[in-house]
This record gives structure tokens, sequence and C-alpha cells, in this order.
């Protein structure tokens, strides 16, 4: 049971103030009675069953957010030197928990989950889950050949000592490719092309699991994923999905 004020509050009709405000108004019903009182509880079952100003109201347990990442932003939520991805999230779903799941470089672009589902986050940002994310990548310096395919799928060790695990590498050309890994370690997929003698000139993620970026959203766009998206990502995360 959870009190109507914070499920509306996180939902995005509100900070708690405004919310118990909009209670106070008589604007929330529940299976069409008014409710008024802040602090009334209800079950998850009966989320369905709110509305706010004789609309069914959108009641999310938790919020997860895809934002199309452009370029010349750091993954943050705040810094006093670099711009950040925290301008993207709209103001009213600002201060609900959001934080990025895992991180793209400055200069790398496209697909990031935002997210205030602390388990949601750590199975996609733990290699122990082994969890897909797709780059494609634009490199300069030696070509990619057939033998780097094999390479890549059997994982390498750097002069550094660093190990990188079997990751799928999907030629283009000799210059351009699709790399799929299955962990999540720093700079990654600049690391192991500096490893092999290359320099990555474009970066741009563009799957997590199952979840691809959606092709019409524009560099800077955000928004939450549909419900289809959500069920599809806790299901390759193994998560159990909330039934609302």
């Amino acid at each position: 049971m959870e009190r109507i004020d914070k499920i509306l509050a996180k939902s995005g009709y509100g900070t708690r103030k405004e919310v118990k405000q909009l209670l106070k108004d008589g604007r929330v019903d529940l299976a069409g009675e008014v409710i008024t009182d802040a602090s009334f509880k209800i079950s998850e079952k009966m989320f369905k069953q709110i509305s706010v100003d004789g609309n069914k109201a959108e009641i999310h347990s938790s919020l997860t957010f895809m934002l199309n990442k452009p370029a010349g932003f750091i993954t943050a939520l705040s810094d006093k030197r670099h711009n950040t991805i925290a301008e993207f999230i709209p103001q009213k779903w600002r201060n609900k928990g959001l934080v990025p799941i895992g991180r793209l470089d400055k200069d790398t672009e496209g697909l990031l989950l935002l997210t205030n589902d602390g388990q949601l986050s750590h199975r996609i940002c733990s290699p122990k889950w082994e969890i897909e994310k797709e780059y494609h990548l634009i490199t300069q310096g030696r070509p990619f050949d057939q033998q780097d395919v094999i390479n890549f799928a059997q994982g390498f060790k750097t002069l550094d000592g660093t190990e990188f695990k079997p990751a799928k590498l999907k030629l283009v050309d000799g210059f351009e490719a699709y790399l799929t890994v299955y962990e999540g370690q720093y700079h990654q997929v600049k690391r192991m092309a500096k490893s092999t003698g290359r320099e990555v000139k474009y970066l741009k993620r563009i799957r997590i699991a199952d979840l691809e970026l959606d092709p019409a959203l524009e560099p800077g766009e955000i928004r939450i994923l549909t419900d289809d998206e959500r069920d599809k990502l806790y299901l390759s995360c193994q998560l159990a999905k909330l039934e609302l």
C-alpha cells in the first residue's frame, strides 16, 4: 500500500505539495470516488482506477526514459564545466530520482537510458548479467578484416593487462562496423579499437539488450518507454515486470 500523493508525485503530476493541492481541489478520483485525503493509501492493483480531471491517470511505479544523447554533453546531472544531459530531462520529471544507466563519453552519441529503478540499472551495468550493448563505429588506422571478427569473438588481453570478454564484430567495410559487447568497462569500445591499432572517430550506441534506439528520436530528444519496450527490457534483464 502506498500514499496516493506519493504515487501521483512520482508519476509526474507535480511536487508532493502541488499534488496535495490537486487532491484538496477535488480533481482526483478513484473508481469514481473523489479522494481529497493525501494520506489515503492504495495498492498497485488500484492504480488503473485513478483519474485526474476526469482523465485516466498515467501511473508509473518506476520511470525509465530513452534519450538520444547528442555529442558534446557528458553523462552527468550536474557539472560546473561541461554541458550535461540534465538539460534534456523535462521539468516535470526532474527531482524524480532519475539517474543514467551507465555512461556514454562526451563525444559519443545514441541510446542512453535514465531510470529511478535501481535494480534495473544494476542488471544492465553489471557484467555478471552480460546485457548486450551494440555500437555503430567508424575508425581510422588499420582497416578491419575477418581476422578481427575472429579475435573479437574470442576475447583478448591487452599489453597493459586489461582483459576484454568476447564481443561480436560485424563489418560494414574496413573502417565501419557494428560492435556488440557484453560488459561495460570504462571507454571500452575505444580501448578495444586502440589496442588493435585503430582510433574511433565516430561512436553511437544503438541498442541495449532488446531495446533499440527509436529512429524517430532526434538527438537531444527524450521520451518515456512504452509499456511494450519496458516489458521487453525487463524480460531481457530477467526482472519481473510490475502489473499496473
